[in-house]
């Protein structure tokens, strides 16, 4: 780690961590991406190819970096023939080209899955952390060792921040959802457990198995070669199989976590979660004759993500709290992603503040230009450059439309900070287009 990242990480924990006029903060952000730039243009093939082609070679001023981010494309760049015909040597090629550790020496004979190939990686530096592929390809973004136990402790720390919790704090940790098996997701769960003193208890599937990537992604190549006609009499056989065995341990793993939540209402709670699987479990809860009267006044929630496509009723939010008996203040709602090591936390005011060793920046639509946002509120496509990160560059450029203010919040506290809505430019009319994607996409395919 740089000595500016050194100072900015330093923050995480802080009593000011989200309490720092950004004008002050950007002369050190500047300086750690700059030192980010330098250490890591030798190592990553495809920085060093955008720096060439943007003639930059030093991070002076925000708009440097503009240039230099990475589509969240990016890290699904690999072909998909690759993964299908199990060409792990053409998997590991690709993803030298985006990482800072080469993937050598890496014994690949065994490998039979995703799984494996994962799991191989581990041993030669590289812990992969992975979306869910609910697309069709799953995102891979290699971290270090001291990645996963820095984003374990950045989640640890921001939800402290907004719900004013205390370490050692004996709650019932209870896990309302499904269980994703990765390196990162693991030390999350296992700080969680540390800092409050409890044991961990998922209600998943009914044999207690955690998702795989793997897994996730053999269930959606089957699901797409039905769609377009191309599956086998075996895997349609297969397909049905696993629909049908997912249905019944989904539906027997909520009613569990039904029951669990209902047994330990007179406990303090933290509940973990997204709103669509804790409002169907707040159902349940109140089909069984129990509400919010019924549950200790202090407890906490935890809940990341958006509604990814269910349909709930517009006061879905207020139906939870009250069923957990969970003051908003307790609620902790964080805005992240994947290709940062940071989780925003949402302050009672309704706005999600950046971490400080994150740079906040708002671009236009194309993902070209970096907007200026002066003292006002503005719409933008969000980009990220996170100094932090060892495995991988941390610029990015996201998916998501927001509201920017770079004014202090209504809480008091100082930004940058991001509006509550957030839409995925996916979801509107013409999709996601970023700029850089297509060039980057050739460059990473022909090195790979």
């Amino acid at each position: 780690m740089t000595a500016a990242t050194e100072r900015l990480v330093d923050f995480v924990g802080a009593d000011d961590c989200f309490d720092i006029a950004p004008a002050d903060l950007l002369p050190l952000q500047l300086q750690a991406a700059n030192e980010r730039l330098q250490s890591q243009i030798g190592e990553i093939g495809l920085l060093a190819n955008r720096a060439e082609s943007a003639n930059v070679t030093e991070i002076k001023r925000p708009a440097d970096l503009v240039p230099l981010l990475f589509a969240h494309t990016t890290y699904k760049t690999y072909a998909e023939g690759w993964l299908n015909d199990q060409r792990w040597d053409r998997m590991g090629k690709w993803l030298a080209t985006v990482s800072t550790r080469p993937v050598e020496g890496l014994d690949t004979d065994g490998v039979k899955s995703l799984d494996d190939w994962i799991k191989q990686l581990e041993t030669v530096g590289h812990y992969l952390s992975c979306s869910s592929g609910t697309t069709g390809k799953p995102a891979m973004l290699s971290c270090t060792e001291g990645d996963i136990e820095l984003s374990a402790k950045v989640n640890i720390e921001a939800l402290l921040w907004a719900t004013g919790l205390r370490r050692g704090e004996d709650r019932k940790f209870l896990g309302l959802g499904p269980q994703f098996a990765a390196p990162r997701e693991d030390a999350i769960r296992q700080a969680m457990v540390d800092a409050f003193s409890t044991r961990y208890e998922p209600y998943q599937f009914g044999d207690g198995e955690p998702i795989t990537v793997g897994s996730m992604v053999d269930i959606i190549t089957l699901r797409r070669k039905l769609a377009d006609g191309t599956a086998r009499p075996s895997e349609i056989s297969e397909f049905e199989r696993i629909a049908t065995q997912r249905a019944a341990d989904m539906d027997s793993s909520a009613k569990k976590a039904i029951d669990a939540v209902i047994e330990a209402r007179s406990l303090p709670l933290l509940a973990t979660g997204m709103f669509a699987t804790l409002y169907q479990i707040a159902e349940g809860i109140r089909e069984k004759g129990h509400g919010g009267n019924d549950f200790q006044p202090n407890n906490a929630m935890m809940v990341a993500g958006g509604l990814k496509g269910a349909v709930l009723p517009p006061n879905y939010r207020e139906y939870v709290l009250e069923t957990f008996n969970v003051a908003e203040e307790r609620l902790y709602h964080m805005y992240s992603m994947r290709e940062i090591n940071a989780t925003f936390p949402l302050c009672h005011a309704g706005r999600y503040h950046i971490s400080p060793w994150v740079i906040m920046l708002p671009l236009d639509t194309d993902g070209e230009q970096l907007l200026d946002a002066g003292t006002d509120e503005i719409e933008a496509r969000a980009a990220f450059f996170d100094t932090s990160i060892e495995g991988r560059w941390g610029g990015v450029i996201s998916g998501d439309r927001i509201n920017v203010s770079f004014a202090k919040c209504a809480c008091g506290h100082q930004g940058p900070t991001v509006g509550r809505d957030i839409t995925r430019y996916s979801d509107l009319p013409g999709g996601d287009k970023i700029t850089c994607a297509g060039s980057i996409d050739a460059y990473v395919r022909g090195v790979a």
